[in-house]
């Protein structure tokens, strides 16, 4: 008996976020009928809810445990089985998490395989360290083009910046922010709903460095940070400066705030 004698159809969601709901189902022969059915799994993953086993047959069963056996007097319509579950975990990266399900069939034990992708927005900076360094005084100094990309298949919601500025006697950095909606997205290098961050106010003399990194979430609210990129200051005479921060998006980067395909 081969899989193409008893297995009518199978499926699971090719892709998830962590925590959204996958959805698997399995139809067979209905004139086949297991002892009993084990599904295995990862044990990051959670099941919740088995389709077409009738509750008494749930019982006591541990659906965080990574394997659940089903008996077969708990099979309500003969040839199908389901379940949906969830990656209960926030991965540095995407994976490829792979489920097995068992058929006992007495003296033989027929197993399906098959697989789901874990999917969020990772965000990276295509540079991670910049230099600025003045050794006249200047009021204004070219912009500081930053740039993001999105290299994970998750869309980006609800981008906003933090810093951590190294404090220095003889220099103080500052990170202006703007509460505010600005139409021309092309000339600001983060916009959120209502903030972005036009420029950097460096008032001092000598060395000095800040690392400005971003909190982002997917399409279902689960949260992320990105890796930082750090600007190291070097200013000769005591002055103020102001460091315009813009970016211009490339087709690389142009997924960031787009689902990905």
């Amino acid at each position: 008996m081969t899989n193409q004698d008893w297995i009518l159809e199978k499926h699971i969601s090719k892709k998830a976020l962590p925590r959204e709901n996958i959805i698997s189902w399995i139809k067979w022969n209905p004139n086949l009928t297991p002892k009993s059915i084990t599904i295995k799994f990862e044990p990051d993953f959670v099941i919740t809810k088995v389709l077409n086993i009738d509750e008494k047959g749930l019982k006591n069963k541990e659906f965080d445990s990574g394997k659940i056996t089903l008996d077969r007097e708990y099979i309500q319509i003969p040839g199908f089985f389901g379940f949906t579950c969830f990656y209960n975990e926030m991965p540095q990266n995407e994976i490829t998490s792979n489920f097995i399900v068992e058929f006992d069939f007495g003296n033989d034990i027929k197993k399906i395989e098959y697989s789901t992708k874990i999917i969020r927005p990772i965000i990276k900076f295509e540079q991670n360290e910049y230099t600025l360094s003045s050794s006249r005084f200047v009021n204004v100094v070219d912009p500081l083009n930053l740039k993001l990309i999105n290299i994970g298949s998750g869309r980006v919601t609800n981008l906003r910046p933090f810093a951590d500025i190294m404090k220095t006697d003889d220099m103080e950095i500052k990170i202006q922010t703007k509460n505010e909606d600005i139409k021309d997205e092309s000339l600001v290098f983060v916009k959120t709903n209502q903030i972005s961050i036009p420029k950097v106010i460096v008032t001092g003399v000598g060395y000095g460095m800040f690392s400005i990194g971003f909190e982002y979430e997917d399409a279902l609210g689960n949260s992320y940070k990105s890796e930082l990129a750090t600007l190291s200051i070097n200013i000769e005479e005591k002055q103020t400066l102001q460091v315009p921060l813009t970016e211009n998006i490339s087709k690389l980067s142009a997924p960031l705030l787009k689902a990905v395909a």
